[in-house]
């Protein structure tokens, strides 16, 4: 009788963002490998991670995406890094959108474009080149193409998978405030192409896939998409609804 009033477990996302998280997680799991995803680190914004002082010169940027690369087994010699910049609004008090960082390809080299004014913060930096160089495992080694529709959110599926999701699950949405003097303002930004329920989805399914009960780098995320992961490791683990068959359910 005390059950009467257990709330029904609930999935943090729509049945079609669902559906699309997990044939696409199966998928990385197939080309990757389930070892990569099970024995391969999460990685925190932490010095542990991250030793090197950031002072967002042209050399700190160059270590920090010799560094993202190394973690998402990518060789760091390989990679180009072109800096360019984009028009920014003349006031605040607004939302804004805009790029972070652009992909390419010259000769032999993958080239990771990062836009000069979204540097300052050295985990918007981590967030956009974890992105980019998954391009370089993506596209630059022909799994995807480029118009597929999905890939951009693919892309960021995959930082999830290699373990350095928590950098764009962390900066899906921007606020700023500034106060100078007599006048003072806010700006609003979204980056990336998950939602943050979509990417607590994907975090649930990366913890069970992982057999973690209760991760300790829960506490590491945005408190919305903390929740929108716990919600979906219930979901999960109460319903066994889910597709991914490397998904075991406790």
């Amino acid at each position: 009788m005390f059950g009467w009033f257990r709330s029904k477990p609930t999935c943090p996302v729509s049945a079609e963002e669902k559906a699309w998280i997990e044939q696409r997680f199966t998928w990385l799991i197939e080309q990757f490998g389930m070892q990569r995803l099970s024995k391969g680190a999460l990685i925190l914004p932490t010095t542990d991670y991250f030793p090197d002082d950031y002072d967002h010169s042209h050399g700190s940027i160059r270590g920090l995406m010799n560094r993202v690369a190394e973690y998402m087994d990518i060789d760091p010699a390989i990679l180009r890094l072109r800096f360019y910049e984009e028009a920014r609004p003349e006031f605040e008090g607004m939302w804004t959108e805009g790029s972070t960082g652009r992909y390419g390809q010259s000769g032999d080299k993958h080239e990771i474009w990062l836009e000069l004014n979204t540097l300052e913060n050295p985990l918007n930096a981590v967030a956009t080149l974890a992105h980019e160089i998954g391009h370089v495992l993506l596209i630059g080694e022909r799994r995807v193409s480029p118009d597929e529709e999905d890939h951009e959110m693919l892309t960021d599926l995959l930082t999830v998978y290699m373990g350095l999701g928590l950098f764009p699950a962390n900066m899906v949405m921007q606020e700023d405030y500034w106060d100078d003097g007599p006048v003072s303002g806010w700006s609003m930004s979204r980056q990336g192409y998950l939602s943050m329920d979509m990417f607590g989805y994907a975090f649930a399914l990366y913890a069970i896939a992982r057999g973690e009960i209760s991760p300790k780098w829960l506490s590491q995320l945005r408190l919305d998409v903390r929740s929108a992961c716990t919600e979906g490791m219930h979901y999960i683990n109460e319903t066994g609804d889910c597709s991914c068959p490397f998904v075991t359910p406790r």
